[in-house]
């Protein structure tokens, strides 16, 4: 079984400084020098326990198609945020509030917006579970 996997991100500039504010954010609070792999599973995690109607909310805001855009981003971390990407996806989906599948990298940029919207305390418990995942 494969331990570890790359993930594409889809990112404007925009988008870039998003993802490193949200990787300084997590790497001053846990005061680790962390993977920007961890950063992007936090975020997953993240986006993993809002509801779908926030969710779709944030897919088509403003905010979530600046963060989009020509420049490519590959983050390494464990194979198993797919299957939290594939959860998100097909809450989605059964929810109703989203007609159709969603593009994972616009998935990605949602939550990095929850992300910087998050409490502290949301991330601590976020890390922890990744860290667990990921060690």
């Amino acid at each position: 079984m494969r331990t570890s996997r790359t993930y594409k991100l889809q990112l404007s500039e925009k988008g870039v400084d998003q993802f490193l504010a949200c990787h300084c954010r997590l790497a001053r609070m846990t005061r680790e020098f962390i993977s920007y792999g961890t950063t992007l599973h936090v975020a997953m995690s993240i986006l993993d326990g809002c509801d779908p109607a926030e969710i779709v909310a944030e897919l088509e805001s403003p905010l979530c198609g600046a963060l989009g855009g020509p420049s490519f981003r590959f983050v390494g971390t464990t194979s198993r945020l797919a299957n939290i990407v594939d959860r998100i996806a097909s809450r989605l989906i059964e929810s109703g509030e989203c007609g159709g599948g969603v593009a994972t990298w616009r998935l990605y940029n949602v939550a990095l917006i929850m992300f910087l919207a998050s409490e502290d305390r949301e991330l601590q418990s976020a890390y922890r579970k990744a860290a667990l995942i990921t060690s």
